[in-house]
């Protein structure tokens, strides 16, 4: 049969639809369709791009058939398969032996690949390539290629797992593979991955290696494992997230009437802007300024005690008015957001209460990535909102990064116009390699000149301290390349002195490193007086834009990281190394050398230096500024308590930032469905979050697991070397930490509703941790101590008042808070349900109390779970948000 035929399902381009018109096509069963017209190239790798099938399939982190690495036997890896099929419905590519690549994104390289007719190669950072051997028959309508592959890491989530696979050829447009595009699952709002075959052997795919012992959290091991107490919620008319130092209920059945608004009064010198962004969240929760409103007298008292921190309060509701006292503007600030605390949705109702009230830590922060994958200005907007509302007040924002430079310095415009942006091209001329499955465009972007301004203000108006990052000397690729393609532009000028002006790679360096992100090429230079001079520019331009926007540059994060092995072949840092009036001696004290310099440009500008402390610890104390933020990022198990001592006893202004508490980009719950990495945790909860005693790092030991889900020991006595070198002591006497921070890294949140997810609602436990010191937190012991499972410090009567907060605190947030998010259109996580089958009777449990329920049987409508219920048959359970326009994500009920 021979007739005419628009072929579309080869068809994926306008130039195609034209030229599809005119073809005809002899379609035979017994074979595929053939095309009388033969396609360009470019058609056919447009073509191909559109009808090409791709799968990841997982198969084991517990593999005891690891191949030899170099010879060298591998203990641990993972084995997967790359999947390449195309439709019966199709025709041929690329059978003539066409050179091409199939080039994605995978966080750890592959050591080992097998396939007959497909080549599979690591090429920088997470990009690998896969491309046609000399035996490769071509794209085959019907027909499936394979790649196996083997990774020295482990993989335990899906979302590890990176979009837009390109498929590439010299001389053409390089065109992303349709079936690699994530979707939007239009109930949950959750991401889908078409690409990945689903995690479903789970004792070999959540298991991290042989000695793992975490449990997948099904149904039956959240309801096993999330607290079954009273739900008793009479307290959440009272309750003030985050939980103030004191609050006397004056009469319980009592209640103040907000609905005609509320009409403020100002004295001692406060101003209304100074307050404005508290009363416009008070609107938004239906609490206005009238006329003829509750009066709410607010009084700025400069007598201070000895005891009162930044930010004290005093907040009294009475039957005929509201009176807040505080000895500064955020006092007066936190006091009408404890006010707002106090109100449920639709209702105008508050009890009359007194309320005395400061933070337990000055520094009380949330970091957020916006260098691996870009944050809308709109995110940054709403996150500072929230914040506020739970009294968190330092943003530290992460700028620039190996996968992006995200801020417009005026001096430097390459920074922006090259590396703001990702494509489908691996010469980092006009845009940056499209690492972590970036090459959509739909992750760039970058905060103008007038976008920061507008950041820094919103910041200040909630009274929130915005600390930029640009980390330096590693994690630089972006910088390195937006500054060589500023080279060679000049260079082309006939400018050599102006191309070299901010140049931060030695070209001669025939250094071969790999950075921990397996990249090599993202480090700077530090031996480069250029370097340096970049540095400057970079500082002078930032500390200009905060300026503008009336916000005062006061801490500077500067990263700090090193790179191992980096700069060892550098004919110019061999230079330094050589002159000997310089006093650091050997390469391997060039990182603290580069720190040392910078932490001085920096406190020469009368900014406060921040960093990491494993590159902090690299450095002489005699040799850094007098005031220094060290952000301890550590793990407990690891021992994250003498890296918080070590940096204590330089006198360092210590800000937690434990990775497996505090890092947001961690999964929620052990479960391939789960967004994040797990190097440091399996899992980190709204409730591990809570239990959380920042004062007292090693006591943990007694009731937390490592990444294999065992106990372990933390020795907190004075330990020596075999030489007698004092090697760790407890934290010194009478020391107290500035602060905790959230980080949410971004190399698996690729969308501002996937940031949201992952920030909320721990935001909130971070906020109760930073702000509130809880009855049941063990004070350090200053003489030293060991702990582990058997201990017992922390008493049974001190775990049981701990799980009655986190109780109250948990109904608190289901059944008030998560409702003002819901207002914002903050896209919060709803948890999974747990659940248990017995004797036919379904019972269902959940971590956040008061979220709405439902469980459906197969084949049948969601049904609302208020109480256990008779069921038969297969049952899938989920929560739903309180206002009922989302649902969570639904799990099949598994039982015993």
């Amino acid at each position: 049969m021979i007739k005419n035929l628009c072929y579309l399902s080869v068809v994926a381009t306008s130039l195609l639809l034209s030229a599809c018109q005119k073809q005809i096509v002899e379609i035979n069963e017994a074979s595929e369709p053939k095309l009388i017209e033969t396609l360009t190239a470019q058609q056919q790798l447009d073509a191909l791009a559109k009808n090409l099938q791709v799968k990841y399939k997982f198969f084991s982190n517990v593999e005891t058939d690891c191949p030899d690495l170099k010879g060298k036997p591998v203990q641990h890896c993972y084995s997967a398969e790359i999947i390449l099929s195309l439709p019966e419905l199709s025709r041929s590519y690329f059978t003539d032996k066409q050179s091409w690549q199939l080039n994605y994104s995978q966080v750890y390289p592959s050591y080992v690949s097998s396939s007959e007719q497909l080549n599979l190669s690591h090429l920088n950072g997470d990009i690998h390539q896969v491309s046609p051997k000399a035996n490769f028959t071509g794209f085959k309508a019907g027909q499936t290629h394979k790649v196996k592959l083997w990774v020295k890491s482990t993989l335990i989530t899906e979302s590890e797992l990176m979009p837009n696979y390109w498929l590439a050829k010299e001389g053409l447009t390089a065109a992303i593979v349709d079936s690699t595009l994530s979707q939007v699952d239009k109930d949950t709002g959750l991401e889908i991955q078409p690409w990945v075959i689903p995690f479903t052997n789970l004792p070999k795919q959540i298991k991290s290696s042989p000695d793992d012992i975490n449990q997948y959290a099904s149904t039956q091991w959240l309801y096993d494992n999330e607290p079954k107490g009273s739900t008793d919620n009479s307290h959440v008319a009272f309750a003030i997230i985050p939980t103030p130092k004191s609050i006397v209920i004056a009469d319980k059945n009592a209640r103040l009437d907000l609905a005609n608004g509320i009409k403020v009064n100002l004295s001692g010198g406060i101003q209304y802007p100074e307050v404005v962004a508290a009363f416009e969240r008070l609107a938004t929760l239906g609490i206005k300024e009238t006329s003829i409103g509750i009066a709410v007298n607010i009084e700025l008292n400069d007598h201070k005690h000895a005891d009162w921190r930044l930010g004290h309060y005093q907040l009294v509701i009475s039957d005929s008015a509201i009176i807040i006292k505080a000895q500064d503007s955020s006092g007066a600030f936190y006091a009408l957001q404890s006010l707002a605390s106090l109100i449920t949705v639709r209702s105008t109702l508050v009890p009359l209460v007194d309320v005395e009230d400061q933070p337990h830590y000055d520094y009380r922060g949330q970091h957020v990535d916006v260098a691996r994958n870009f944050h809308s200005k709109a995110f940054m907007f709403s996150l500072i909102k929230q914040m506020a509302a739970y009294k968190l007040n330092k943003l530290h924002l992460h700028l620039a990064e190996d996968e992006g430079w995200r801020l417009e310095l005026p001096s430097l415009p390459e920074l922006t116009q090259i590396g703001s942006k990702r494509c489908l091209d691996l010469s980092d001329t006009q845009c940056l390699q499209p690492q972590l499955g970036g090459g959509a465009n739909d992750r760039d972007g970058y905060y103008s000149v007038d976008d920061y301004q507008e950041i820094l203000r919103m910041a200040s108006k909630h009274h929130i301290q915005v600390i930029p990052s640009l980390d330096m000397p590693g994690h630089s690729r972006a910088a390195i390349k937006a500054m060589e393609a500023r080279y060679h532009y000049y260079m082309n000028q006939e400018n050599e002195t102006e191309a070299k002006r901010y140049l931060l790679t030695d070209f001669t360096d025939k250094t071969q490193y790999s950075s921990i992100q397996n990249y090599n090429d993202n480090t700077l230079n530090i031996c480069m007086e250029s370097t340096y001079t970049f540095v400057d520019r970079v500082l002078d331009d930032l500390k200009a834009l905060h300026q503008l926007a009336e916000h005062p540059l006061g801490l500077y994060h500067i990263g700090a990281d090193e790179t191992a092995g980096a700069w060892l072949e550098s004919p110019v840092c061999q230079a330094l190394i050589a002159d000997t009036t310089n006093n650091f001696g050997d390469a391997k004290h060039l990182g603290a050398h580069f720190i040392e310099r910078v932490a001085h440009m920096v406190a020469s500008k009368g900014i406060a230096v921040g960093g990491w402390n494993d590159g902090l610890k690299e450095t002489d104390v005699t040799k850094m500024p007098g005031q220094v933020y060290s952000y301890v990022w550590d793990a407990l198990p690891w021992g994250a308590h003498k890296q918080l001592s070590e940096q204590a006893h330089r006198n360092w202004n210590i800000i937690l930032s434990t990775p497996d508490v505090l890092y947001f980009d961690f999964p929620y719950q052990i479960d391939p469905k789960e967004r994040g990495y797990h190097w440091a945790s399996r899992r980190v909860t709204t409730r591990s979050l809570f239990n959380f005693m920042p004062d007292n790092l090693p006591v943990h030991a007694e009731f937390r697991f490592d990444t294999l889900g065992q106990s372990y020991l933390a020795n907190d006595e004075k330990q020596r070397d075999k030489s007698g070198k004092v090697t760790h002591q407890p934290l010194p006497k009478g020391f107290s930490i500035s602060g905790i921070q959230g980080q949410l890294w971004s190399e698996t949140v690729r969308s501002d509703a996937q940031a949201q997810y992952m920030l909320y609602p721990r935001l909130l436990a971070l906020a109760e941790r930073a702000w509130h010191q809880a009855s049941w937190q063990v004070p350090y012991n200053e003489h030293g101590a060991k702990y582990d499972k058997n201990t017992n410090v922390f008493s049974e009567k001190l775990r049981q008042n701990r799980d009655k907060q986190w109780l109250e605190f948990s109904i608190t947030i289901g059944e008030k808070e998560l409702a003002k998010l819901d207002l914002a259109g903050v896209f919060y996580r709803v948890p999974t349900v747990g659940a248990n089958i017995d004797s036919g009777v379904l019972s269902l449990n959940i971590a956040i109390k008061g979220l709405p329920i439902e469980y459906q049987i197969k084949g049948g409508q969601w049904l609302a779970y208020r109480e256990p219920v008779m069921v038969k048959g297969q049952l899938e359970v989920r929560a739903r948000t309180l206002d009922k326009q989302r649902a969570g994500r639904a799990m099949v009920v598994t039982q015993r």
